[in-house]
């Protein structure tokens, strides 16, 4: 899989993020917890703002019918999303006194078959 390079217009701006903008939810719970808080505290400061603005954008198509260019956004949204905890309320990329992230195995979604489907 190659790396997305890209996110749609107006949010061009946010690119800097785009190395959390991983398709499944293990790959972007692996990144979090890979993560420093600055890190986290940065993509959680440059899109909190910005998020009924992506969900407006996103909302425009179906998830199954999301077209490819939109994904990166979409996954970054959920990044932020799946980040959040850890922000505002561990105060560290995991929550306290959980397993190891080595030991953990997150299942993909619906969501994510549809989105991957050829």
């Amino acid at each position: 899989m190659s790396a997305v390079t890209a996110l749609p217009e107006p949010f061009t701006h946010l690119e800097a993020w785009l190395p959390f903008a991983l398709p499944s939810e293990d790959a972007r719970m692996r990144r979090r917890l890979s993560a420093s808080m600055d890190e986290l505290l940065g993509l959680y400061k440059a899109l909190v703002g910005e998020m009924p603005a992506i969900a407006a954008h996103l909302d425009q198509w179906i998830l199954a019918d999301l077209p490819v260019e939109q994904k990166p956004l979409l996954y970054l949204a959920l990044s932020f999303m799946e980040s959040a905890m850890a922000v505002e309320a561990f105060h560290q990329p995991g929550p306290p006194h959980a397993t190891t992230p080595e030991s953990m195995v997150v299942f993909p979604g619906r969501a994510e078959e549809m989105l991957t489907r050829g």
